[in-house]
């Protein structure tokens, strides 16, 4: 099939989405390029794409941005060396790059928040703002259940603020960027104890929680983001009449 056929099938999937402004798309590469092969990551890192081509991939479904900035615009690039090197990897290789962001955040099932929570082993939800969802969870200590978190989400290290001895029984999920302070006000709404997410602002949401007695877990942005791309690539092997290759995007800090 070729690119633009997959194009119209994540239109057809969500095609609320394209009738909005959206950062999903084209990328890079021919949309006419004939696909056989499609690689599906959370972001199309220098790394995913040596590995898409190690793989003999045509094409690169990518949920974050490839060119450092939400839109993906390259005008301010133009002269940079990093941005011209992952260009010319990508031309040299011909492969054809394709965001779905927005309409796979929350995707029923098989999308980011929700392949966060099965991975989790989340199940009860208790309420729902926004972009977050609450779940009733079985008492556990927060120090417990960082440990619990690490292990499913197979981490090198988590951090979290908080007492290791609270009781933690409702814990709010703001994936990827969604631990604003306004995502863990959402989630203490619904009682929650803890929000677990991929990014935060130290100074901001994570002091407040800590003077609210509210647990923090940031565990990163593409930790949290992973287990929905790992479905996507299962949802998409059942979908479409070409081979499916996900591959993880790798924690970028090193834990001593």
């Amino acid at each position: 099939m070729k690119a633009s056929e997959v194009a119209d099938f994540f239109k057809n999937l969500t095609p609320e989405v394209y009738t909005r402004q959206t950062c999903d798309g084209f990328k890079f590469g021919s949309e006419s390029k004939e696909v056989k092969k499609i690689a599906v990551t959370w972001m199309a890192t220098m790394g995913v794409i040596r590995e898409a081509v190690r793989c003999n991939c045509d094409m690169i479904i990518t949920h974050e941005p490839t060119f450092y900035n939400h839109w993906d615009k390259t005008e301010d690039f133009a002269d940079d060396p990093v941005y011209l090197l992952k260009k010319e990897l990508l031309q040299e290789n011909n492969l054809v790059v394709y965001r779905v962001h927005d309409g796979w955040d929350f995707y029923p099932n098989y999308g980011i928040l929700d392949s966060l929570a099965k991975q989790l082993s989340f199940q009860r939800i208790a309420g729902q703002a926004d972009m977050i969802k609450v779940y009733v969870i079985p008492t556990i200590t927060l120090g417990n259940l960082a440990i619990k978190v690490k292990d499913k989400l197979s981490l090198r290290g988590i951090r979290y603020v908080g007492d290791p001895d609270q009781e933690i029984t409702r814990v709010g999920l703001g994936v990827g960027s969604l631990g604003m302070l306004n995502n863990l006000r959402d989630a203490m709404e619904f009682g929650a104890d803890c929000l677990i997410c991929g990014e935060t602002v130290e100074w901001w949401t994570a002091r407040y929680a800590e003077d609210a007695n509210v647990a923090l877990m940031p565990v990163g942005h593409s930790n949290s983001e992973n287990p929905g791309m790992k479905s996507m690539a299962l949802f998409l092997q059942e979908k479409l009449p070409v081979e499916i290759e996900y591959i993880e995007t790798p924690d970028p800090f090193v834990y001593r």
